[in-house]
C-alpha cells in the first residue's frame, strides 16, 4: 500500500482551480484516513485495516502534528502511511499549527481525490481534515464523535474542535450511548449516527495479543510492587497544575515504601521541566522508586498498564485504555469528555490538586476492596469491533452511490448546538 509522492507538485498544478466532481468514476471507494498525533494513529488502526479488508483504496496520511517515534508505532500496528508530512520546528501557537496543516495537507487531498475523509477525535489535525473535506466538498467521517465535557475551555482546544467537526461531518461514529445522546441533543439526525464502540479497545486488544509475556515482577522492574503511572500534558494544566499533580504523587511516594512511580515525560520541554522541578531533592530510598522517563512507545505503555496498580492522568485516551486494562484511574481534570469512566466506577475526577490527589491515592492504598471496585469486568467503550462497524457503514454508503449518505448539517446551527463557550 505504500506509495511514493513523485509527481505531487505536478498533480497539484493540474488540479488547481478544478472543482471536484459530485460523483466518482472509479469502482472502489477511495478513503483518506488522516492521523496526526499518537492517539490518532492508535485509534485509526482498526479502521484502516477494516477498510482495506473491505477492498477500499485506503490512503493513510500522517500530518506530522506528533513526529517522534511514529514510524515504530505504525510498524507495531501494521500500518504503512501513504504520506507523512514534516511540519518542522514551530512554536506553541495553535494558529501557526492550523495554518501549516491546512497548507501542507490541502495538496494531498487534491492529489488523492478521496470519496471520504476519515478524521479521528479532537486534535487540530482532525479539525483541519474536516475543514479540508468541506473546502473540497468531500464527505467527512468522524470517528469518536459526540464526546463532550460541556466546557469549551477544558479540554482546550479539543472540546471546541470536536464540536466544530460535528457541524461539518456527514457520518458520526459515536463510541457510547452517551455520545449518541449528545449528538442527538445538538440536532444531528439519528440516521447520521452509528454507535460503534471506541477503536481504542480494538487497538489495545490487538496490541496485547502481540506483546510478549513479561517475566520480571513489578517490584523487580521498578523497585516496589505498587506502580503508579502518571502522565500530564493538558494545556489547562501547564505550569501550576502539573506541579500540583507532581507534589500529590511525590507525597505518596515518600509516605509508602512499597509504591513506585513511573512518569513518562511529555515531549514538550516546558511540560517536562515542570515535572522535573517537583522531584528534585528526593531521599535516596525514594529516588530509586521514581522513574522520570522519556515518552514510552505504545507497546511499552501497554506493558506498563498491564502491570500498573494505578493510573494518574489528564489524558483522554489513557482513561479508556486504563479501563480496558482494568486499572483504576484518577483523572487530574475538573471534568472529562469520557464520563463513562466515572459512571462505571473505574475512575474518579480529582482535578490538579495535590491534597485531593494524595487523599484519593491513600484511600485506595488502605482499602483493597475500594481499589478492586475500580476494576470493572467490562469496558463501557466497546468489544473491539468498532473499526469493522465503521468500515461497514462507509462501504454500504459507497455501494449505494454515496448519494444515500446522510447530509451534513448545512445550516451549521452553532447556537442550537450549544457552541457558546
Amino acid at each position: 500500500m505504500s506509495r511514493q509522492l513523485a509527481g505531487w507538485e505536478g498533480a497539484r498544478k493540474r488540479a488547481r482551480g478544478r472543482p471536484r466532481s459530485a460523483t466518482s468514476n472509479h469502482k472502489t471507494m477511495r478513503a483518506l484516513v488522516l492521523t496526526g498525533t499518537r492517539p490518532d494513529i492508535i485509534k485509526s488502526a482498526s479502521v484502516v485495516h477494516a477498510l482495506e479488508a473491505a477492498g477500499c483504496q485506503t490512503f493513510l496520511v500522517h500530518s506530522g502534528q506528533h513526529e517522534a517515534a511514529v514510524t515504530e508505532l505504525y510498524q507495531f500496528l501494521e500500518m504503512r502511511p501513504f504520506a507523512t508530512v514534516r511540519l518542522g520546528p514551530r512554536g506553541p501557537r495553535l494558529a501557526e499549527l492550523n495554518a501549516r496543516l491546512l497548507d501542507t495537507l490541502d495538496p494531498i487531498v487534491t492529489r488523492v481525490r478521496p470519496d471520504v475523509i476519515v478524521v479521528q477525535g479532537d486534535t487540530t489535525t482532525a479539525l483541519v481534515g474536516a475543514l479540508l473535506g468541506f473546502y473540497h466538498r468531500v464527505p467527512v467521517a468522524h470517528v469518536e464523535a459526540g464526546l463532550r465535557s460541556g466546557d469549551c475551555q477544558e479540554p482546550f482546544p479539543e472540546e471546541l474542535n470536536r464540536r466544530l467537526i460535528t457541524r461539518i461531518a456527514t457520518w458520526h461514529f459515536a463510541p457510547t450511548p452517551l455520545a449518541v445522546a449528545s449528538l442527538e441533543g445538538e440536532g444531528i439526525s439519528r440516521k447520521a449516527i452509528t454507535m460503534t464502540g471506541n477503536t481504542v479497545v480494538d487497538a489495545a486488544l490487538f496490541g496485547y495479543r502481540r506483546l510478549d509475556v513479561q517475566s520480571e515482577s513489578c517490584a523487580q522492574t521498578y523497585g516496589a510492587p505498587r506502580l503508579i503511572v502518571v502522565t500530564a500534558h493538558r494545556r489547562e494544566n501547564w505550569g501550576a497544575g502539573i506541579e500540583e499533580i507532581g507534589w500529590g504523587v511525590r507525597r505518596v511516594a515518600e509516605r509508602f515504601t512499597d509504591v513506585a512511580v513511573l512518569w513518562p515525560l511529555h515531549a514538550n520541554p516546558e511540560v517536562a521541566m515542570s515535572v522535573k522541578a517537583v522531584w528534585d531533592g528526593l531521599a535516596p530510598d525514594v529516588r530509586r522508586r521514581v522513574r522520570l522517563a522519556d515518552p514510552l512507545a505504545y507497546p511499552d505503555m501497554l506493558r506498563v498498564l498491564r502491570d500498573a496498580w494505578l493510573l494518574v492522568t489528564d489524558s483522554g485516551g489513557l482513561q479508556e485504555e486504563a479501563v480496558t486494562a482494568r486499572i483504576p484511574v484518577l483523572v487530574t481534570r475538573r471534568q472529562t469528555e469520557r464520563p463513562e469512566v466515572v459512571a462505571c466506577g473505574a475512575g474518579r475526577l480529582v482535578g490538579a490538586n495535590a491534597g485531593r490527589l494524595e487523599t484519593e491515592i491513600t484511600r485506595l492504598y488502605r482499602s483493597k476492596a475500594k481499589w478492586q471496585a475500580m476494576r470493572p469486568a467490562r469496558s463501557p467503550f466497546g468489544d473491539g469491533r468498532a473499526g469493522q462497524r465503521i468500515a461497514a457503514v462507509l462501504t454500504r454508503s459507497w455501494t449505494g452511490g454515496l448519494r444515500r449518505a446522510p447530509r451534513a448539517d448545512a445550516a451549521c446551527g452553532l447556537a442550537r448546538a450549544g457552541m457558546a463557550p
